[in-house]
């Protein structure tokens, strides 16, 4: 068993990763999951000419089933992330490495285009009237205040995402993919006269750059990525199950793990890092 330094194995790693057929695949499939994500949100938006608008029920609604369902078609291709601040959250906390978060990001904002470039392409004009679904801070709302809901809701959702595939839980049933879903429905009706409810900048951006509209770009992309972000570190540093069994000793039943201090080994054909206990002497 060879030892190295965390910052060769994890570069390694990030080697290792690009060579990999997976991961172009799963790039692949966050493309084809973002861009069906923004032809089906925007899509569900659309109204002809004259008519009321789509009501925020319609939207939320929309936007949940289609979040579960396609969590559940991709997660065992790319994990059906389909939002940067879900990856950004999978980086911060060790998911994945940083390209993998490049690629998937990259792939997710061209997707977005991509999918509401179809729409614009398959729909006739007088359903393209309005913001053609870039979401704007509601009436009144400030850019400042839009950007604080953002960040909320996505940390909401980022924190209840981590919670969910932490694999030292054993106490949960049903689909997460539709527990998720709910949480994006939840997240719309809250804040759709604030923010709109985006929680997701590609989203967002897909259909900012085929209107040539970007106005509040930087609410929908630093609002998401920030709340998201603090949403995953903070559940998997203080609230996951690892660190409740080896620091806080009191969150779940059973023997705390020995919190001394663990020598990091890696082994030469692992791509993953182990923490093993130093040996103990009597």
């Amino acid at each position: 068993m060879a030892k190295q330094s965390i910052r060769e194995h994890l570069f390694q790693r990030e080697v290792k990763d690009v060579k990999s057929l997976d991961l172009w695949r799963a790039c692949l499939a966050e493309f084809l999951g973002t861009g069906l994500l923004c032809f089906m949100a925007v899509g569900a938006g659309l109204a002809p000419e004259g008519s009321p608008p789509v009501s925020s029920v319609h939207i939320a609604l929309e936007a949940g089933f289609f979040i579960a369902a396609i969590i559940t078609t991709l997660n065992t291709v790319s994990g059906g992330h389909v939002n940067p601040a879900i990856s950004l959250g999978f980086l911060l906390t060790g998911h994945i490495g940083l390209v993998r978060c490049f690629l998937y990001i990259t792939s997710q904002t061209v997707g977005a285009i991509a999918g509401c470039g179809l729409l614009l392409a398959l729909t006739p004009e007088n359903l393209q009237q309005g913001s053609f679904g870039v979401i704007a801070p509601g009436p009144n709302v400030t850019a400042t205040q839009a950007f604080g809901a953002e960040v909320v809701i996505t940390f909401l959702l980022d924190f209840s995402t981590f919670s969910f595939v932490d694999n030292g839980r054993h106490d949960l049933s049903g689909s997460v993919p539709f527990i998720i879903g709910i949480i994006v429905s939840l997240n719309i009706f809250a804040m759709f006269n604030v923010s709109g409810g985006c929680m997701n900048p590609a989203r967002n951006f897909g259909p900012m750059v085929v209107t040539g509209n970007y106005a509040y770009a930087w609410v929908y992309w630093v609002g998401p990525m920030v709340g998201g972000g603090l949403g995953a570190v903070l559940y998997d540093k203080l609230f996951s199950t690892k660190v409740c069994k080896s620091r806080l000793k009191s969150c779940v039943s059973g023997e705390p793990k020995d919190t001394k201090e663990l020598e990091i080994t890696v082994e030469e054909n692992d791509n993953n890092i182990k923490l093993l206990e130093p040996e103990r002497t009597s």
